[in-house]
């Protein structure tokens, strides 16, 4: 917990506005930054916070707009007295004196920190369209991108002429297509180490280390400073259940459960799922991230290719709905609600995992067809390049 009870009481009694600065741990630039800050008679009439944005992400989306580094300023009652997005230390040496004086007059009073609940919007195959279209038009891919691009072309193979075109967003993306690219991966945040589960090259163990098997609830990073974030409890989720299909080690399945019931119980919201568990006045603000509902849907779409629970399927078309209603057109939710759409509308079920990637398949210990075969809408196939899909 950043925001502190303390925190607040002394911020109050002594009118001393708080002062949050994002950096992140790389950011070499912030740290220069915030030292040359430190020197500034300013500051010390502010309490100042350093925030790792990227283990403490709840709190910055809700308080930047992503801008690595930024200042937010909050009077003692969580209000927004004025966000400085610069590296010019006497520009915000001027801003931070602008903003105080201002406050101390009763110039500002400060904005209400805004909730983002999005309206859910039906499903349809454009998602899926739309996600190819930007990956084969150079918009830079991340993995869901690349995995959503790879399952077309295994319907439709003239889309491969295309692969030349591509661009990464990151190394695990160009993995996915050139299994001779180096993955580069900050193996500290869960997130990252699911995602590699995901895809055959961490091992379940790395993830185990980072989850409380009572509750459910998965520590962010090694820090182990934040936990129960949707988007890692989603990710642990779907890594156990990868772990689940190359195994069918029912402790894996069971785990998986139990974060699912942990997402259920804490975080599901009338129109979606909220990015945390409220634990002081900011997080308590719901907040409906779209990436997070997408994997989120992506993770309940798997349970119930598994599990056949029809309370998955509608959990996963929340999420889905969800964040699909919060953005139409950034491709990589598009991806993540993509790979649920399909894994709802169009599940393959193999009973052996498949030297290949595509959304649409799910590993279960019996598909109703022979060692090997695939079973998809009532028949049982060969290859999979023999199903054509009737939605898209």
């Amino acid at each position: 917990m950043i925001i502190t009870a303390q925190l607040l009481n002394d911020s109050k009694f002594y009118e001393k506005p708080i002062l949050l600065y994002f950096t992140t741990d790389q950011c070499k630039k912030c740290e220069e930054l915030y030292e040359q800050m430190k020197n500034l008679y300013i500051l010390s009439k502010y309490y100042a916070i350093q925030v790792n944005a990227i283990e403490n992400v709840e709190y910055t989306v809700r308080l930047t707009r992503g801008v690595i580094p930024t200042i937010t300023i909050l009077t003692p009652d969580l209000k927004i007295l004025g966000i400085i997005e610069s590296v010019d230390v006497k520009f915000i040496e001027s801003r931070l004196r602008d903003i105080l004086d201002d406050y101390k007059n009763k110039k500002i009073i400060g904005l209400t920190i805004n909730g983002f609940i999005p309206e859910p919007l039906e499903l349809s195959p454009f998602v899926i369209y739309d996600t190819v279209n930007k990956v084969i038009e150079g918009e830079p891919a991340d993995s869901r991108m690349i995995e959503v691009y790879l399952t077309y072309t295994n319907i439709y193979k003239d889309y491969l002429k295309a692969k030349d075109k591509i661009k990464f967003q990151d190394s695990l993306a160009e993995f996915l297509l050139n299994k001779q690219a180096k993955i580069n991966v900050d193996k500290k945040y869960l997130a990252n180490i699911a995602m590699l589960v995901n895809y055959g090259i961490a091992d379940i163990k790395e993830v185990l280390e980072l989850l409380n098997k009572d509750t459910g609830e998965v520590y962010r990073s090694s820090l182990r400073e934040n936990k129960g974030i949707l988007l890692d409890e989603a990710l642990a989720g779907n890594a156990l259940l990868t772990a689940y299909e190359s195994s069918f080690d029912e402790n894996y399945l069971t785990l998986a459960i139990r974060i699912a019931n942990y997402i259920k119980e804490n975080l599901q919201h009338e129109k979606g799922f909220k990015d945390i568990k409220g634990n002081d006045d900011i997080t308590n603000i719901p907040y409906l991230e779209p990436i997070s509902n997408a994997e989120t849907a992506i993770f309940f779409s798997r349970l119930w290719n598994i599990t056949n629970d029809e309370s998955y399927k509608s959990l996963s078309l929340k999420g889905a709905m969800s964040a699909l209603g919060a953005s139409t057109s950034n491709p990589k939710v598009l991806a993540r609600i993509s790979i649920a759409y399909m894994k709802l509308y169009e599940s393959i079920k193999a009973n052996q995992v498949l030297n290949i990637i595509d959304s649409r398949v799910e590993i279960v210990k019996d598909n109703n067809c022979e060692k090997g075969k695939l079973y998809y809408d009532g028949k049982c196939y060969t290859s999979i390049h023999e199903i054509v899909p009737k939605s898209f």
